[in-house]
């Protein structure tokens, strides 16, 4: 089976990937861009450090349009972000039979409701996946801790590669910085996934021989 990942390269999306590969031979990671920015590129490098193959989608013409639209209107990011975020995820449903996301328990945004879900199912066959639907945000930190490195910066400084980004250099460059300190938080932090941690693999290699010897004296 091949499961289909939205991934934006933080610890989200990497932590998703970690939790799908017992259960899936083939795992592609898919990384949404407007078009206008190379924020991609930093999914693509942490795709490398994952292990799977990743390819660049655009969203077709009119979405960022609309996205900006709601942005301005609204004056908050999180209408703007469940927009974007189910156009990518209908995109995917389209074509491939298992789709997966890195949104969590405790996300206000993006996040697509039951009925919306239901819909894509029912009209493409398809499964959307959230293996993080569970699990809130210090859960998910510990556990992807343990297992990749990544780093936390404030997402003025575009560290990802997720809607957010996209949406923050777009607003920056047609309507200036001011624009994008009114509607977006100035405090909000993305994360970059930088490595696989080694040193957890060596570990689990050691526990395995252990657990060996213990059965070979029984």
């Amino acid at each position: 089976m091949k499961a289909t990942v939205l991934f934006s390269g933080g610890k989200d999306s990497g932590l998703t990937v970690m939790l799908l590969e017992p259960f899936f031979d083939e795992i592609e990671l898919v990384t949404f861009s407007f078009g206008s920015d190379s924020a991609w590129k930093t999914a693509a490098s942490a795709a490398v450090e994952m292990g799977h193959p990743h390819r660049l989608e655009i969203f077709e013409e009119g979405v960022l349009e609309k996205a900006l639209e709601i942005l301005q209107s609204t004056g908050f990011p999180n209408e703007a972000l469940n927009y974007v975020h189910s156009i990518a995820v209908e995109t995917l449903a389209q074509s491939c039979e298992f789709v997966a996301d890195g949104t969590r328990r405790d996300d206000r945004a993006p996040i697509m409701n039951y009925s919306r879900i239901r819909s894509l199912e029912d009209r493409y066959h398809m499964h959307y996946l959230r293996p993080l639907a569970g699990l809130g945000g210090k859960t998910i930190r510990a556990m992807a801790g343990r297992y990749l490195d990544f780093e936390e910066k404030l997402s003025g400084d575009y560290p990802a590669s997720d809607f957010e980004v996209g949406m923050r250099y777009a607003l920056a460059e047609r309507f200036g910085q001011s624009e994008v300190d009114r509607i977006f938080p100035t405090n909000h932090t993305h994360t970059r996934v930088l490595r696989r941690k080694r040193v957890v693999q060596e570990v689990k290699g050691q526990e395995d021989q252990t657990c060996q010897s213990v059965q070979s004296e029984s």
